[in-house]
C-alpha cells in the first residue's frame, strides 16, 4: 500500500513540476516575442500576449484588492492540497497524473500573482464571431485535468497508463 501511495505522488509531483516549468517558459518566451503584437498561427487560434488580474476569463479582474487578492491566492493553494491529497487517498496513477495536470497549472497561475500581480495568457482561440479570451498552458493543463478525470471518473477511459504504473516490482 505504502509503496502504491509512493508512486502516486511521484507522479503527481513529476507531473505538476513539467506543468510548471512548460508553463513559465512559455510565458517567457510570449513576453520576449509577443510585446505589442499578435501571429496568427490557424485561422482559430492567435498568440496575443494578454496581462490578466483576476481569475478564469477576468473575473474580479476589477474588483478591489481586499476582495480580489485573498480569491487569487487562496484558491490555487486550496487546489494543490486537494488534488494532491485525494490523488494520494484514490492509489491510482491516472488519477495522480490528472490531479498533476490540475496542481501544475495552479502553481504556474500562482507564481504569476505572486511575483508578477497578473498572469500571463497568450492562446487567443477565434474563429468568425466566436472568440474566447486568452489563456496559458497553466489554465489548459488544469482545464484538461478536470475534464479528463470527469470522463475518467465516469468510467469512460479514453486513454490507460502502462499497466505496470502503480504495481509493484516482481524483485521487490
Amino acid at each position: 500500500m505504502e509503496r502504491s501511495v509512493g508512486r502516486v505522488s511521484l507522479i503527481y509531483l513529476l507531473t505538476s513540476a513539467v506543468v510548471l516549468v512548460v508553463d513559465l517558459w512559455t510565458k517567457k518566451l510570449a513576453e520576449e516575442l509577443l510585446a505589442g503584437k499578435e501571429i496568427q498561427i490557424l485561422p482559430f487560434l492567435s498568440l496575443v500576449l494578454v496581462y490578466n488580474k483576476g481569475v478564469a476569463f477576468g473575473l474580479f479582474s476589477d474588483s478591489h484588492d481586499l476582495i480580489r487578492l485573498p480569491i487569487l491566492l487562496l484558491a490555487p493553494v486550496l487546489a494543490l492540497i486537494i488534488t494532491f491529497f485525494y490523488s494520494l487517498k484514490r492509489k491510482e496513477p491516472v488519477t495522480g497524473f490528472l490531479m498533476g495536470l490540475i496542481g501544475g497549472g495552479s502553481l504556474g497561475n500562482l507564481y504569476d500573482r505572486l511575483f508578477l500581480g497578473q498572469v500571463r495568457d497568450f492562446l487567443y482561440l477565434h474563429y468568425g464571431w466566436f472568440s474566447w479570451p486568452a489563456f496559458n498552458i497553466a489554465d489548459a493543463s488544469i482545464t484538461c485535468g478536470i475534464f479528463l478525470y470527469l470522463l475518467y471518473s465516469s468510467g469512460l477511459h479514453l486513454f490507460t497508463l502502462p499497466k505496470h504504473w502503480g504495481q509493484r516490482s516482481k524483485n521487490t
